[in-house]
């Protein structure tokens, strides 16, 4: 094996691993930022968004897509926490506030249900129902 042959190859091998460290970083930054299950929260004097999600679904995909948009700017006003209706306690939330997937249960400090969102049509709308219900 001639000495080109060698370093070509070594080249080509280390390109193809940065070529997959991009592609790992690209992909996990594509992925949505994490979202607590912790429900505990509702009532204890903060302002709770519920996002009511089903994995599969294709409402709840883009639902979660409005909500990570618009959540940086509710910093300190909402905690937005999720209830993954394909678990016990997700569906069990679901249940106890009569909501299908795709929906986004809102709920005052003192734990009153403040509104529930569905079918919206963008993240600015979204922002507006927010604002709407919480009275901001």
């Amino acid at each position: 094996m001639s000495k080109s042959s060698s370093i070509n190859k070594r080249w080509a091998q280390w390109s193809s691993i940065v070529l997959i460290i991009i592609g790992l970083v690209f992909g996990v930054t594509m992925l949505p930022r994490g979202y607590s299950e912790d429900l505990s929260i509702i009532g204890s004097g903060k302002n709770v968004a519920v996002l009511v999600h089903n994995k599969e679904g294709v409402r709840s995909l883009n639902l979660m897509n409005q909500v990570d948009d618009i959540r940086d700017s509710y910093k300190g006003r909402i905690e937005f926490r999720i209830a993954e209706s394909g678990s016990p306690t997700g569906a069990a939330f679901a249940q106890r506030n009569m909501v299908g997937d795709a929906t986004l249960v809102l709920f005052k400090g003192d734990g009153t249900t403040a509104g529930k969102l569905a079918n919206l049509e963008s993240a600015e709308s979204l922002a507006n129902a927010l604002n709407q219900h919480f009275g901001f």
